[in-house]
């Protein structure tokens, strides 16, 4: 009988085992759902100088659209990175083979800039964006790739995102 209670004793433990392992893997595709929104309510957002701010306007083009995103000033924290706006161009799938567009980065009705590059069709090609100031409030950019946080220019799905630093810049 004692043996056979400490036979009964040892399967019981490895089942705990074996379930706190299989619960413990399921725990987090579970409650992922919950974790999310429990996240989402206390109003927690990405810092713009990782998601390039808020989007501020968009410009249809045949076949395409230009979204300006608000202009991103870095916090004290951040001193490193220079001020800068985030302009994509979706879908990407629709560009022609060279872009070159004017772009109003601060919604006054004239365009600010002019960026040029080519749009490969092979997702994972480097890209090259030049920047041409129309006014004071863009600083110029050759040949950019992925330099900074501030001045790059990157295939993300289905857009191309390019940074532009900021020159004179008054809100």
């Amino acid at each position: 009988m004692t043996r056979m209670l400490r036979n009964l004793r040892i399967v019981l433990a490895y089942t705990a085992a074996g379930l706190t392992v299989v619960a413990a893997i399921l725990t987090p595709f579970l409650l992922m759902d919950v974790f999310t929104r429990g996240v989402a309510a206390l109003g927690v957002r990405v810092d713009p100088v990782y998601s390039g701010g808020d989007a501020a306007l968009t410009v249809t083009r045949p076949g395409y659209r230009i979204v300006v995103n608000h202009p991103v000033v870095p916090k004290a924290l951040l001193p490193a990175v220079p001020a800068f706006v985030q302009i994509a161009w979706e879908p990407a799938s629709a560009l022609p083979a060279r872009v070159s567009d004017e772009v109003d980065v601060d919604n006054d009705g004239r365009p600010d800039l002019v960026a040029s590059f080519a749009v490969p069709r092979d997702p994972d090609a480097e890209l090259r964006v030049d920047v041409t100031p129309l006014t004071s409030r863009v600083a110029p950019t050759h040949g950019v790739r992925r330099d900074s946080f501030a001045s790059l220019i990157t295939r993300i799905g289905d857009r191309i995102l390019v940074r532009v630093p900021l020159g004179e810049w008054k809100p």
